[in-house]
């Protein structure tokens, strides 16, 4: 039951982006802020709630009056994604999702928006792979989802009701079916012949076995470096989402104490203006 001295606030479209705690997480959360209290603040930008959704809802119910500043910065976008996108359980299908319906919202608010027309920095399917922490192709499949699906479907997608790759399948249409050409009778050759197109039809599939040899030779000799190429290229993709795992989680973390930070400077200026006014009665 939220308490009636707080006021409902709905939340910022780029909020909602993000799925929803599950009832079970949702439970958790609320036993952790009644034990431990607001560990981390609430922030609002143009009165809605950017980051913070589900502990605004916890300490309703609880009947806790929230610690909430207003978002100052010059990228809401970054400052959501850093905050949420890799401290939660989200597949890459997700995450893939979000990022893309984020800027797409962004692009679609910025004509009207002199502080969006700023931040539109995730303008290719690299920068928001890079963003995302996914792969090229799944950020490109996740970019068409959004381009093309209607949005209840990228919903499912981002709340993790369906996978990406079923998603997609059920936006394209499927592939026409070839029909496979009707075989031409050969010509039927005279009775002297016979023999001869016999001995030119055994020659000419000696020579298509010995092309076919040639060429199965030169693959199976390329195989090995093949194989070898391809375990490179998964060590290297591995330790690349490793370091980009490493360097997000080190930006969520500056960005987390900054806001931090912020919030006692303010706390602490409010106090010493309240004192410096107790002094001057």
């Amino acid at each position: 039951m939220t308490d009636n001295n707080i006021q409902t606030i709905e939340l910022h479209p780029l909020c909602t982006y993000f799925p929803r705690m599950s009832d079970a997480e949702f439970i958790s959360l609320k036993e952790n802020i009644q034990t431990n209290g607001q560990t981390h603040p609430i922030y609002t930008l143009d009165g809605m709630i950017l980051d913070g959704g589900n502990r605004y809802r916890a300490l309703c119910e609880l009947g806790i009056a929230p610690v909430i500043i207003e978002y100052t910065g010059s990228n809401p976008t970054q400052f959501i994604l850093s905050s949420n996108l890799h401290r939660r359980h989200l597949t890459q299908g997700q995450s893939a999702a979000i990022v893309s319906a984020s800027q797409s919202w962004v692009n679609a608010q910025a004509a009207g928006s002199a502080q969006l027309q700023n931040v539109v920095q995730l303008d290719s399917a690299t920068s928001r792979a890079k963003q995302s922490g996914v792969g090229h192709r799944t950020q490109q499949l996740a970019d068409k989802l959004v381009k093309e699906a209607p949005a209840e479907l990228v919903k499912e997608v981002i709340d993790g009701k369906k996978s990406l790759n079923k998603a997609i399948k059920e936006i394209s249409p499927p592939k026409p079916v070839v029909p496979k050409p009707e075989p031409v009778p050969a010509d039927e050759p005279e009775a002297g012949d016979s023999q001869s197109c016999i001995i030119d039809q055994q020659q000419s599939a000696i020579h298509v076995l010995e092309a076919d040899n040639k060429v199965m030779m030169k693959v199976f000799e390329s195989d090995d470096r093949i194989s070898a190429s391809i375990e490179q290229v998964k060590r290297l993709t591995e330790l690349n989402r490793d370091l980009n795992e490493r360097i997000n989680g080190l930006m969520t973390a500056k960005e987390e104490a900054i806001n931090t930070a912020n919030y006692w400077k303010d706390q602490f200026l409010t106090l010493e203006a309240e004192l410096n006014n107790s002094v001057a009665k």
